[in-house]
């Protein structure tokens, strides 16, 4: 009866390098890549795709931010000036939405004329299923009629 097969050596079958083991003749093999490589370049891969996308997120996170405070900005301005043209603040910024200013003026020899603002105080803004605005994290401004304040609701930015 035979015994076990030698380990198979770049230096020889058996013999002094037979040693190595089986392990060993795979580490040594000159022909493509081992496991050991390949394990090596999945985990590269893997660690490099996770830095990358914490970094992406981080970055989505800090623009939706930014948006933020120019939607922000633009509604509170625009209450203002809702409340500046027809001397009320709205029920709420579904209104402010569909408000439509018309703005009379006259012209350089003083002929009157009417100049109508194309679309509303507010434009391009995400709605929901109501009509109501969503911020860039997808969740409704929250709006005080009494005080025409309009904040957001998304956790950690409702003081802004």
């Amino acid at each position: 009866m035979r015994g076990p097969p030698a380990a198979v050596t770049p230096g020889g079958e058996g013999g002094e390098g037979g040693k190595l083991g089986v392990l060993g003749a795979v580490l040594a093999s000159s022909s493509g890549r081992t496991a050991l490589e390949s394990v090596l370049v999945v985990i590269l891969v893997f660690g490099l795709a996770g830095l990358a996308s914490d970094r992406f997120l981080s970055n989505v996170r800090q623009i939706r931010a930014t948006a933020l405070t120019i939607e922000l900005a633009n509604l509170r301005s625009a209450v203002n000036f809702y409340a500046a043209l027809k001397g009320n603040l709205p029920k709420n910024l579904k209104e402010l939405l569909r408000a439509r200013v018309i703005l009379p003026k006259r012209g350089i020899k003083g002929d009157r004329f009417t100049l109508e603002i194309a679309g509303g105080l507010v434009e391009s803004m995400n709605v929901d299923s109501g009509g109501y605005p969503l911020d860039p994290f997808g969740n409704r401004y929250s709006y005080d009629p009494a005080t025409g304040m309009v904040r957001s609701t998304t956790p950690g930015y409702g003081s802004w």
